[in-house]
């Protein structure tokens, strides 16, 4: 028996319906169809790219300009945005800092390197700029970038850590630990007005030292520090690393002061994911 015309359209639209509710059923599923990719990270902080390549950045859905818990780079759920490539050089992407960058061997300047090579973000024979130098203070700091800001080639990216050395410096000397550490948080205040009214900086990634018997007020300059980032003008990315330093002594030199092959790598790589998550220099 033959379908009249109208019983085949309803039979038609049932079938659509059906098709429409199956899709809402399917949540937060990502459907991709045909040869697309996508990421969907439910706690990661920068997915991979497409066909293109092209990094995609994770805008945590919390916020996430902190990085200080193990295995949450920030934030919640990817954008799915791509990051915009080619738009900052090599030459522009500056290292300041103590030693916490320089030792042991350069690794968490390399790391960050390599990264960014097997990315793509850096040529195999470009490299970072770092001026990092040890037992500077948060003074000596500024001045690092001070010193390369008033070239012919400006900074668009500074990759530091620093201020902690104020104190240390003091305790040797038998002088005041929270002057110091006033007088510190003070010059980094100073120095994130000062990167903003040059106009050239884009991004800071700053990371502070864990709590170390050798290393006296980081528990207290830590959320000073982190308000000072948070109040920055120039998107300032604060990465802690106590959380990361907890249960693990192999992160610690056997001086008790730096940071162990190790301890380094993983600085190295929580930048490279700050870096990633918020399109920094890709």
């Amino acid at each position: 028996m033959s379908s009249s015309p109208s019983t085949l359209r309803s039979t038609l639209l049932a079938i659509a319906l059906s098709s429409v509710l199956a899709l809402i059923g399917c949540g937060s599923k990502l459907i991709r169809l045909g040869d697309q990719t996508a990421s969907v990270s439910s706690g990661g902080s920068a997915g991979t790219g497409g066909d293109s390549g092209a990094t995609v950045a994770g805008t945590g859905a919390t916020g996430g300009e902190v990085l200080n818990q193990p295995g949450a780079d920030g934030g919640a759920a990817g954008s799915g945005e791509p990051c915009a490539q080619g738009q900052v050089l090599a030459s522009e992407v500056l290292w300041i800092g103590d030693s916490w960058i320089q030792i042991p061997n350069g690794t968490q300047h390399n790391r960050v390197r390599d990264l960014a090579r097997a990315a793509g973000a850096l040529a195999s024979d470009e490299d970072y700029v770092n001026v990092a130098a040890a037992a500077a203070n948060m003074a000596a700091v500024a001045k690092q970038y001070d010193t390369r800001e008033s070239g012919a080639t400006k900074v668009k990216v500074l990759l530091m850590d620093g201020g902690t050395w104020d104190p240390i410096a003091a305790q040797m000397a038998g002088a005041s630990v929270s002057t110091a550490i006033d007088d510190s948080i003070g010059t980094f205040q100073q120095f994130l007005d000062k990167v903003a009214s040059d106009g050239t900086v884009e991004h800071i990634v700053y990371f502070l030292v864990p709590e170390l018997p050798t290393i006296p007020g980081v528990s207290s300059m830590r959320p000073r520090l982190q308000q000072a980032c948070d109040e920055s003008a120039v998107p300032c990315h604060f990465i802690d690393l106590q959380p990361y330093w907890q249960g693990h002594p192999e992160y610690t030199a056997a001086d008790g002061i730096q940071a162990s092959e190790a301890g380094a790598t993983l600085i190295g790589d929580l930048i490279w994911d700050a870096m990633q998550e918020h399109c920094i220099a890709q």
